[in-house]
């Protein structure tokens, strides 16, 4: 897992976090659409932006849109990550309501350490593989039926062009999963191949709505569920 902590509040974490949501979605962010997306006042943006700019995070000048740096892209897409996770743990776990699960989440991701991280990636997988245990979840620690019959992983690599799958597992050692939970490659996600790669060519995903690239030997990590995906779904259902 990466070592890089931020040194920004969490109301900022949460603003990179909604540039993030909204550019996955659109070709633009403005103030206006920040500020609708977090049901704050437009007023209340425009200073937050500037703190974001000047600590380099974002691009953004008066009226212009709002584009992530490099290093604002990483802070939002790890910080989105940590919600996706609490948000799963506290909705499929602990059974609490979906908008409190999202409240709940918002609260904790920021404060959220390096190694629970990873461990909350790491139960996820665990689950996913176990389906006598997913089964008993499922059914609030009632009665087992019987479980689904297990399938054989797809890696990355061997993904069709346009194909969609949902991330079952990262087979790598700690450096290499960290680097791809913090860019959002946990169980569960969906990712669709945009460009297949090679020994020298990296693999082209879209995850979110960003296209990432991988190489070779990093996508070989990525093990996904065969069955295929529909897009346009919530990528977090189970």
């Amino acid at each position: 897992m990466s070592t890089v902590r931020s040194d920004i509040t969490g109301s900022l974490e949460d603003y990179l976090e909604t540039i993030y949501r909204i550019l996955g979605r659109s070709s633009v962010a403005r103030v206006r659409d920040i500020a609708e997306e977090m049901q704050v006042n437009p007023a209340s943006v425009t200073p937050a932006m500037k703190r974001l700019s000047a600590k380099q995070l974002i691009k953004y000048s008066k009226r212009n849109y709002i584009e992530l740096t490099e290093k604002g892209l990483f802070i939002a897409r790890r910080t989105m990550t940590r919600h996706n996770l609490l948000s799963r743990f506290l909705t499929e776990v602990l059974g609490i309501s979906r908008e409190q699960a999202e409240c709940d989440a918002c609260a904790m991701e920021h404060f959220l350490s390096e190694s629970s991280m990873e461990r909350l990636a790491a139960f996820f997988e665990f689950l996913a593989a176990s389906p006598e245990l997913q089964a008993l979840i499922d059914t609030g620690f009632g009665n087992c039926p019987e479980g689904k019959e297990e399938l054989e992983l797809l890696p990355l690599t061997d993904l069709e062009p346009g194909s969609s799958r949902r991330i079952a597992r990262i087979n790598a050692g700690q450096k290499i999963r960290g680097q791809l939970i913090d860019s959002g490659f946990i169980q569960g996600a969906i990712i669709t191949l945009t460009r297949p790669g090679g020994t020298d060519l990296p693999f082209i995903v879209d995850l979110d709505g960003y296209d990432q690239e991988l190489p070779g030997e990093i996508a070989e990590c990525v093990l996904l569920h065969p069955v295929q995906e529909q897009t346009g779904e919530d990528d977090y259902e189970k």
